[in-house]
């Protein structure tokens, strides 16, 4: 569950059905004398259950799709490469159109790869024209030396070890 704010529609429109609902427990409340202050539990507890619905969404279809879409890994060995150390690469000036499969059938080309991350922009969920590939320490570097300012899908890439955020 993601938070963001809600539009005004989606906040009225869970309000709408809060306020019902908010009612009937009230109306409960006060007939069968459960709570002495009802209503300034009932309140509350409205209150809470309204900016939860309303700032909580639901993944739509569409999102759903492209989340799994985004985090298919290939199938991750479970032996520990010999030198025992992984390398996250960075490889930029990807071309939009790229897809995961084309980019790990290329990199496995030097060795065995962990992982292939094409970065998404989290509003418009279209590549960002970056990627990540994890491999074995030893085929990440040949990988550099080989893959940096080749062709690939009409632009040159730009393969660099990933650095580490600040």
């Amino acid at each position: 569950m993601t938070f963001k704010t809600p539009s005004l529609t989606v906040y009225f429109g869970s309000l709408l059905i809060a306020l019902p609902i908010a009612g009937l427990a009230y109306w409960i409340l006060q007939t069968q004398n459960l709570v002495s202050n009802s209503l300034l539990v009932l309140g509350a507890g409205l209150l809470i259950g309204h900016l939860v619905g309303a700032c909580s969404r639901a993944s739509s279809p569409q999102q759903q799709r492209e989340r799994a879409t985004t985090a298919h890994h290939f199938p991750q060995t479970t032996a520990i490469p010999e030198s025992g150390d992984t390398i996250s690469l960075y490889v930029g000036n990807l071309a939009y159109r790229a897809k995961r499969d084309e980019l790990h059938t290329l990199f496995s080309q030097y060795g065995e790869v962990n992982s292939v991350r094409i970065m998404m922009d989290r509003t418009t969920h279209r590549p960002r024209g970056y990627a990540f590939v994890e491999m074995e320490s030893n085929a990440a570097h040949k990988a550099i030396t080989q893959l940096d300012n080749t062709e690939f899908c009409e632009r040159n890439l730009r393969v660099s070890e990933a650095k580490q955020r600040q």
